[in-house]
Parts: structure tokens; sequence; C-alpha cells
């Protein structure tokens, strides 16, 4: 198909049925969002050679407001254009692991569908924005783990249908495989791994679950136990559970190189955040108030020599325990 054909498809999808009605620079303006380098004329050129082959009515008024005959059939109009299509590619692209099987599976004549539009229209700005656009993790690339199909689809039935597992897990550290019933309440993408949040047996308290550590799922004819007002974002976002709460917040104060600190004085470490200088140093000065959390401790130590922990003396103990033993270690 032509970037003209498009072009007309994607027109006579913006017009709207009587007794609603598209001006041609309203239409020009759509048609521009969506990638296709057209002038007003052309649009009006476009419109009448269109109403020849279609029901497309046009008002008298000034402008002109085009629209589809009440009675005209438009079933047959495909769905997708670019801006749908780049959408659903990206969707594929990045959220492909999230999604259950049998969505997958029905949405893939959909996923080609969106291929097939983006490499007709190849030269459009919006086909080759796919290529303009990446993620890239912000610490050091690790291969992802290896997670079963049959884990991974079992998890997604279960979600889906509210049901338990009962699953083969080994816990980091352990040989030990130990086999029990789960009741999923939802899964995580985090740094290239997958893990599903669950309560054990009929415990109530959630805890995470790496998937590439379940040997085996199988769906239970069992309906899931969900803890009352659990919420996936709320365990998330405010209970920090992937982050390895050890509870509490912190008031940290921090000696800062010059270039971190220009680095979190566009990142902040939370809202409260302030610099300041110090006299007769180059590194600044930082307080915030953080969560308590294990992966502070990691941030705080990916920094070597640029940080400087002044406050709480509690965690400037603990770090300078843990940088004496490195010394030890390296020097022995």
């Amino acid at each position: 198909m032509n970037d003209t054909s498009l072009r007309y498809l994607e027109m006579l999808k913006q017009i709207p049925r009587l007794p609603n009605g598209i001006t041609a620079t309203d239409l020009h303006r759509k048609l521009q969002s969506l990638g296709h380098e057209i002038d007003k004329r052309s649009i009006e050129r476009d419109l009448n050679k269109l109403s020849g082959m279609f029901p497309l009515t046009s008002s008298e008024g000034r402008p002109a407001l085009w629209s589809w005959a009440r009675e005209a059939d438009l079933t047959h109009l495909p769905a997708l254009n670019p801006a749908a299509a780049l959408t659903l590619e990206l969707a594929y692209r990045h959220l492909a692991s999230l999604l259950p099987r049998n969505a997958l599976v029905a949405l893939e004549p959909l996923f080609k569908s969106a291929r097939k539009v983006l490499d007709e229209t190849a030269q459009t700005g919006l086909a080759r924005w796919s290529d303009k656009v990446a993620a890239v993790p912000d610490n050091q690339p690790l291969m992802p783990p290896t997670i079963s199909a049959s884990v991974h689809e079992a998890v997604h039935q279960a979600l889906l249908a509210e049901k338990r597992l009962e699953v083969s897990y080994r816990a980091a550290g352990q040989e030990r495989t130990k086999r029990y019933p789960v009741n999923p309440l939802g899964l995580v993408g985090r740094g290239g791994g997958y893990y599903l949040v669950a309560t054990a047996r009929d415990y109530p308290e959630p805890h995470i679950f790496a998937l590439h550590r379940v040997l085996s799922a199988t769906l239970l004819d069992e309906p899931a136990i969900e803890p009352v007002g659990f919420n996936l974002r709320h365990y998330i976002a405010e209970e920090r559970r992937f982050e390895l709460p050890l509870g509490g917040d912190l008031n940290l104060e921090l000696r800062v190189s010059p270039w971190l600190a220009d680095y979190l004085d566009e990142r902040k470490l939370s809202p409260d955040q302030t610099l300041t200088p110090i006299r007769g140093r180059e590194e600044q000065r930082l307080n915030a108030t953080v969560a308590n959390t294990d992966q502070l401790r990691w941030w705080l130590r990916s920094f070597g020599s640029n940080v400087e922990v002044v406050k709480p003396a509690s965690l400037r103990r603990e770090l300078t325990n843990e940088f004496a033993e490195m010394v030890e270690l390296y020097l022995g």
C-alpha cells in the first residue's frame, strides 16, 4: 500500500458521521500529528476526490464541515494508523514479558499489522520513532536470569484466574527446594528479572519470589486468598518492599564531590534535599530525608570516595566497618 493510499485511509477514519463534522484545517492538523507531510490545499483536493468515491458530504458554510453520511457503513475501514502502530510496536518491545501468554498470542496478528504499517510508512517521522528512542539501565548491565516458560505461563494464568499456585522454590543461597502453595498477588519486572509478589500457604504477609528460582509451578483449582487492603502499587511505592526496607527514615547528611553534587542537583534524593557549599573545600554538603533501606547502602557504596556519610552516626559507623574490612581484603 503506497503513502497516498494510507493517507486516504487515515483521512476517512478521521471524518465523523453526521451530524458531526470536521474542517479541512483540523483534518490537516490531525494528519500532520500522525506523520503525514502534506499541505492544507492538498487535503482539500483529496476531500473532493474522496467525496466522489465515498458517501461524504460537506456543509455549505465557511469553513466547510466534512462528514460521513448517516447511513454510511464504516466497518470496513482498518483500525491502525501509524501512531497506533507505533504504540503497539513499543508495547511489544518493552512489555511482552508482562503480558499473559494467551493475550500475547491473541494480539500477535495486531502486532504484525502494526509492524506492516510502520514498514509501509517507513519514510515518516512516526514510523522511524522506534529507531530513535531506547531505554538503558543506569547500573552495570547484567544478563537476565533464565525463567522456565512453563513457570511464566502458569504465573500468568494464576494471576488472570485469581487462583492458587503450587510452586517448587529454591531460595537464594539455599540448596534445598521447598514445595508449597502460594497466592499470587502481582508480577513485577525489575533489573531484567521478574518477581512474583505472593503470600505463602495461608499466611497473610506478602513475600517476593524470584521467578528464576521457581523450578516448577502448577495451577490449582483453588481461589487465591488476597490480604485485606493489599495494593501492588502501594506495596512497591509506599512500602518500598523492593528496596529492602529496614524501617523508618534517615536524616542523611553527606559530603559529595563536585560532579556528584551537580548530578544530585538534577536528580534529587528527596523533595527536601538541600546542597550547600563547605567553606574551604571543593565538596558540598547534602542533606535529605530518605528511607532507611539496603538499597540506599548499595547506592552509597557505588560512589566510593566521591561520597562521605556524615550523619547519622550509626550509618557512618556501619560503612566505616565495611570499608575497613574491604581495605584488609585488598591489602591482605
